[in-house]
């Protein structure tokens, strides 16, 4: 089995026949030619006896008909893939250009055998390449960035141990870096899991077939096409699930199926509501919880990343506070995550990850476990592209401690000179601040609260018209009071004239972090105050008229 490095090598060796191909195709196709001849580089290697399809086409005085019948003795899996990633399409053109012989000619010169490959070196080194595909032409909304994808993996596989054997699905599996690194990531746990997908774009869709392929599993499990509108894994139920869909995903264009299985209730996946057409990144979540594995099966957890708007977007009487609703309502809410900023790839949004699990302890089934992880991060390497920043291992373990905790945790932390903090300890929140650490800062870290606190009275109050509608403001007031008797004492005695709209009263579910976790910044040191002060002064003076010799005084 090979090392580290040896994939990382073998990927820069297979990324020089991009020189090669300068000319003969546009830059964007590079990627799909890399992919494509790799894959069937590796393929031919991995037979009982190895194959020299490649060899032959570089001797071929027709290449391309040499390399129409080699793809025409692969499974039909493998010719599925291959069609998807258009290699006959690209490789006509490489031969009109008289390339097709010279890069055949490259790829069967590199050894990606299994003897010096492994499967999971081999899924690294083809994990990397799609990488270095996706991130050189801005198309990086595919993938996760690493720690997200471990910290899920952490959290949701959490109640397993060596020997746990799970099937993992991903509904927006894109070119299946997280499903990968998430495998791995078990395996060396000794976790391992079925491997299952779905991906609306073909190409994507090929690459994470191919991945699948060349890690011993099984293509066929990953489904090609929309998932909110053809499930794809239709009837089948898993019992651990990972997603980053994507965000903003305008679903109009699907909007009549989409309808037409919310309107049959429980027996479609969207029963709970539908968000706005803008914005159907809350779709997938009610596509994972429908795929949930029953509780007397053991149940199922799901981890899921989403933007700030699943939290608290629209009012009262929204799709998107109805499926918060149902979530809170319904005890599948465990922990939700607030994540630093930047960690993904030309975006600064803030995002969150949310642990689902539909067989919690009876006692928890009611709680929430917010964690407030916005501080663990350092400055992203200088080898992340467009990456600012990034959480170690050590901020993930910090996470997963909080997350397993049965208390609230607070984190005390030391900040380092770009704002990210250079040491941190984590503590539950009723243990007293160490002697040591009275130059630290403490701040709330996971706070585990009612799910009953993210729902409100939604309270609509009308005065009469002056000169035209009526007048209405509409208050958010906690479950806790009866909305007739706040009216009565809140309104009323100061606004006689003032009525409450029952006829528009509701109720909604937002969760709010800033309601549980402070940033205001640490208080100042004062001899440093007054040292910016007195230099403050000194310049003020020596804009007045002689201030200089006063100064000097």
């Amino acid at each position: 089995m090979a090392g580290t490095a040896r994939p990382l090598f073998s990927a820069a060796a297979i990324w020089r026949v991009a020189d090669l191909l300068r000319g003969g195709v546009a830059p964007a196709e590079y990627g799909p030619v890399i992919l494509a001849f790799t894959m069937l580089r590796r393929l031919e290697l991995s037979r009982a006896r190895p194959a020299r399809g490649l060899d032959a086409m570089a001797r071929a005085a027709d290449p391309l008909a040499c390399l129409d019948r080699l793809i025409g003795r692969l499974p039909a899996s493998v010719r599925d893939i291959t069609a998807q990633l258009e290699v006959m399409p690209l490789a006509r053109r490489l031969a009109r250009a008289g390339m097709l012989g010279t890069v055949a000619a490259h790829f069967a010169a590199l050894d990606l055998s299994p003897t010096r490959y492994g499967t999971e070196a081999m899924a690294r080194l083809f994990e990397e390449l799609v990488h270095h595909f996706a991130t050189s032409h801005r198309t990086g909304a595919h993938f996760t960035p690493p720690e997200v994808t471990d910290l899920m993996v952490d959290l949701v596989f959490a109640p397993d141990g060596p020997g746990a054997h799970h099937a993992l699905y991903d509904p927006a599996a894109g070119t299946g870096a997280l499903l990968g690194r998430a495998a791995d990531r078990l395996l060396a746990r000794g976790i391992t899991v079925d491997l299952f997908g779905q991906e609306i774009s073909p190409r994507a869709c090929a690459l994470c077939r191919a991945d699948m392929l060349l890690r011993g599993r099984a293509p066929g499990r990953v489904a090609c096409g929309d998932t909110l509108a053809h499930d794809g894994h239709a009837g089948r139920r898993f019992a651990r699930m990972l997603s980053n869909p994507p965000f903003g995903l305008d679903w109009r264009h699907i909007r009549d199926a989409i309808q037409a299985e919310h309107a049959t209730g429980d027996a479609g996946r969207f029963a709970p509501g539908l968000p706005r057409v803008a914005d159907g990144s809350m779709l997938f979540m009610l596509h994972l919880v429908a795929h949930m594995r029953g509780r007397r099966a053991g149940g199922a957890r799901i981890g899921v990343v989403t933007h700030g708007a699943a939290l608290s977007g629209g009012g009262a009487e929204s799709g998107e506070s109805a499926i918060r609703r149902y979530l809170v309502e319904h005890g599948l809410i465990d922990t939700i995550i607030a994540l630093p900023t930047d960690l993904f790839v030309n975006t600064g949004i803030a995002t969150y990850v949310w642990i689902l699990d539909n067989d919690r302890p009876a006692a928890r089934r009611d709680r929430v476990r917010l964690v407030d992880a916005t501080g663990l991060w350092r400055r992203a390497t200088s080898g992340s592209g467009e990456k600012r920043r990034e959480m170690t291992q050590a901020h993930i373990a910090a996470v997963v401690q909080a997350c397993m905790a049965d208390t609230a945790m607070d984190i005390i932390q030391c900040a380092g000179p770009d704002g990210a903090p250079a040491s941190w300890q984590v503590l539950a929140h009723e243990i007293p601040t160490p002697d040591d650490a009275t130059d630290r800062r403490r701040i709330a870290f996971s706070r585990i609260l009612p799910g009953r606190e993210f729902l409100y009275h939604s309270l609509t109050v009308t005065r009469p018209a002056r000169d035209g509608a009526p007048a209405r403001t509409t208050f958010r007031v906690g479950m806790e009071h009866d909305p007739q008797a706040w009216f009565s004492r809140m309104v009323q005695p100061y606004d006689p004239e003032a009525r409450l709209d029952a006829a528009r009263t509701g109720m909604g579910c937002a969760i709010s972090f800033a309601r549980y976790f402070s940033h205001d910044a640490a208080p100042r040191p004062l001899a440093e105050i007054a040292a910016e002060l007195r230099q403050s002064m000194a310049r003020l003076v020596a804009l007045m008229p002689g201030g200089d010799e006063g100064e000097r005084a």
